[in-house]
């Protein structure tokens, strides 16, 4: 009786011991159908589209949400012209929907932009939208100034008159406008 016993624990014993060793995961041998594989999100899927056409990178001033001051914010255009600026910055509100330009010449570090015409408000406003468009084309275009010309004169509005040695220039601080 006694080997009986013994042979009873022997076999309780190995019985809960493989019971409690963890068992190694079966792998799938068979290839997942790649038509139901979704996205990886890794580097695979950053893989540019060599069809589409590279963009500029550009920067955009616009009045920020207490009229204070500017944000820059980054975009992108097709190409650097002046109408892809003037068109970005009348997508960020700060020209009026149907501004074109008129004309656009760089030389020496200055630029002369003629667009048909710029929105009419106080004089803080005005300060606002000369600012966002020195800013955001002599950035761009890596200007030293800028000439404003509206269907080609001289930028004059009831509060601010810009003469013929008038420019805009870069404003560093365009966080806060006074």
């Amino acid at each position: 009786m006694r080997k009986f016993f013994f042979f009873l624990l022997s076999i309780m014993l190995l019985s809960s011991l493989t019971a409690c060793t963890p068992t190694q995961p079966k792998m799938e041998t068979k290839a997942p159908d790649p038509q139901m594989m979704g996205p990886t999100g890794g580097a695979s899927d950053k893989v540019p589209d060599p069809n589409v056409e590279p963009m500029e990178i550009i920067s955009v001033y616009s009045q920020n949400d207490d009229a204070t001051g500017l944000n820059q914010a980054m975009d992108a255009v097709d190409e650097l012209t002046a109408e892809a600026l003037v068109d970005k910055l009348i997508e960020y509100g700060v020209l009026e929907e149907g501004t074109e330009v008129l004309k656009f010449d760089e030389a020496d570090g200055t630029g002369t932009l003629d667009i048909s015409k710029v929105p009419t408000s106080g004089s803080a406003g005005e300060l606002l939208m000369l600012t966002a468009v020195g800013n955001t084309f002599t950035e761009n275009f890596e200007l030293r100034q800028l000439k404003l010309l509206v269907n080609g004169k001289n930028y004059s509005s009831g509060h601010i008159e810009q003469g013929d040695d008038d420019y805009l220039q870069y404003v560093k601080n365009y966080k806060e406008i006074k």
